[in-house]
């Protein structure tokens, strides 16, 4: 069995985890279906009315679907993640099917409608997955090799579900994409229908879902209260704001390049209605390209530059279009701008995750995931009015200005956040992850905790803690060793990743034993506040933390009455 510790032993565990293998498998196939179907009504709206109708069915589609985003988000942490990830699935796949009856046989308004229902279900599963897989993973460096995994399988899906629409529509145009799609879909229902949520630092034996604590159930008032919570931050927040908002602008991009691709297909190139999936594809390959490469930014403490090489790479790419009418080098150039995209992608979500506290962190996204529907909302509006100024490949030159326009309106709030951004240090995240309750935690909340660790020198002999006094911090020991002592009597010791004081902090009571360097100690503190934060984040953490206290109090008990 590979270490845990190195990166390919991460992997591999990554593959061994039935419910992990699974639940990415399930979500390369709703990124393929993502794409796929979105080419498909865009398809079937240019045949109905050229870009202008296309564009406007886009908007049509996503702007509920902004709506509906953050809501869903609220709903998803308020729902047991495993039934609300495979029922997400479920919906999209009836959604999909009866989207591809209604283009096949149904008046073009109520297959308009089917998209707009379709393009709704789609907000309910990225949250989902995002905010299960920390329940999935049973390590943090399987966590991060999670995240690693989804990144790549996202690109893969953006490259297979156009080249799939390809090869569709030509046997039964964009009705049997539909339907093939929402066949899939309910493999992918099937898939997450069996997960096994466990905490990360658990034994391999599986933990039913069942077993899992239900969620408070939402009321709409809930539900808007969470979203406004995460409103408020980004309201106070401008760097976080400015930096979220320039996300969903590179999807108002995609937005516009959906509708390019219909038009550079058949007008520009003349390769039919197939080769608009096949220049998405494009985009998706490097997309992929993109997400390996994202491997570099791993230990990097400074995001900004990555991210601002990553906004030229795609404005320089997507404004080269313009400079060919050949179907290779316009590929060529798809592909570089969906590497730089998926780039800044990674590093942007990234430089969030080290600076919105984690606590409001999923309704963030939640908000983000709005911003990228009504991005791609406004993007498929646009299309047709920078087609109709700047004509079919003067268009491209544009996006490319807007990219590095709003590129560098947003360049100060980035280095701002980029300055502020936590940065965890590897060997004290490795440290706290190696004790349980902690290791339940999710990759960002462990990053924030780490940050809150204060270094503490013990000399040998000297006391860390004295029986009878008030608890006001945790400690873990780092280098050394340190003895529990009760009326003299040696209870037990700690060497590395041992820690002490947690009894007095989660039962509110005095300090129940002495704790005495052995040897010159090197400790981490952590203060009472921010190690309640910690341990209380997690049901899993509390019964973690609650069950150690048990047994640690019986052998008090059992030593006292010896």
């Amino acid at each position: 069995m590979p270490a845990r510790g190195s990166i390919a032993g991460a992997y591999a565990d990554v593959a061994r985890n039935r419910s992990l293998r699974h639940t990415l498998l399930a979500f390369l196939v709703f990124s393929a279906q993502e794409y796929a179907v979105w080419i498909a009504v865009t398809l079937y709206a240019f045949a109905r009315g050229g870009a202008g109708t296309a564009g406007a069915v886009a908007a049509l589609q996503l702007v509920p679907a902004a709506i509906v985003a953050p809501l869903a988000a609220a709903l998803g942490d308020r729902m047991r993640r495993d039934r609300a990830l495979s029922l997400g699935y479920s919906a999209q796949a009836v959604a999909s099917v009866a989207l591809g009856v209604a283009l096949w046989r149904a008046p073009a308004g109520v297959a308009y409608a089917m998209a707009v229902v379709s393009a709704c279900t789609m907000t309910l599963t990225r949250p989902v997955h995002n905010a299960i897989l920390p329940q999935l993973a049973d390590t943090p460096e399987q966590l991060t090799a999670s995240n690693s995994v989804t990144g790549a399988v996202e690109g893969f899906g953006y490259f297979l579900g156009p080249l799939l629409n390809s090869v569709l529509v030509v046997v039964g145009g964009p009705a049997l994409v539909c339907v093939v799609i929402g066949a899939l879909m309910s493999v992918a229902a099937l898939l997450t229908s069996g997960l096994r949520l466990r905490p990360a630092g658990a034994p391999q034996a599986d933990v039913p879902s069942d077993s899992e604590e239900a969620p408070t159930p939402a009321s709409l008032r809930a539900v808007l209260h969470d979203v406004g919570e995460g409103v408020n931050v980004l309201r106070h927040d401008r760097p976080a704001a400015a930096i979220t908002l320039f996300t969903g602008a590179q999807f108002l991009v995609l937005g516009m390049l959906d509708i390019f691709y219909a038009v550079l297909a058949i007008d520009v190139l003349g390769i039919g209605e197939q080769g608009a999936g096949l220049l998405a594809a494009a985009v998706g390959i490097g997309g992929l390209a993109g997400a390996t490469a994202t491997a570099t930014l791993v230990g990097r403490r400074r995001l900004a530059s990555p991210i601002e090489v990553a906004i030229g790479v795609m404005a320089g790419a997507t404004a080269a279009v313009s400079l060919t009418a050949l179907f290779g080098p316009t590929l060529l150039l798809l592909v570089i701008a969906g590497a730089g995209r998926s780039f800044f992608d990674v590093a942007a979500r990234t430089l969030l995750q080290r600076s919105v506290r984690d606590e409001i962190l999923v309704r963030v996204f939640g908000l983000q995931e709005a911003l990228l529907m009504g991005g791609f909302a406004v993007g498929a509006a646009l299309a047709p009015v920078l087609l109709g100024v700047f004509g079919e490949q003067g268009a491209f030159v544009a996006v490319g200005v807007l990219i590095v326009g709003t590129g560098v309106a947003v360049l100060p709030f980035l280095r701002a956040l980029d300055r502020r951004a936590v940065v965890p240090d590897a060997e004290r995240l490795a440290l706290l992850g190696s004790i349980q309750m902690f290791a339940v935690l999710s990759q960002p909340r462990l990053e924030n905790i780490v940050a809150r660790l204060k270094p503490v020198h013990v000399d040998a002999g000297r006391n860390v803690i004295t029986r009878g006094e008030v608890g006001d911090r945790f400690f873990i020991v780092a280098q050394g060793e340190a003895a529990v002592l009760v009326d003299g009597r040696e209870l037990t010791r700690h060497t590395r990743g041992g820690y002490v004081g947690e009894i007095a902090l989660l039962r509110d009571i005095p300090r129940t034993a002495d704790v005495r360097a052995e040897t010159d100690l090197e400790l981490y503190a952590l203060d009472r506040d921010d190690f309640l934060f910690a341990v209380t984040g997690s049901r899993r953490g509390v019964r973690i933390a609650d069950s150690e206290v048990d047994r640690r109090l019986a052998q008090l008990d059992a030593l006292e009455e010896d």
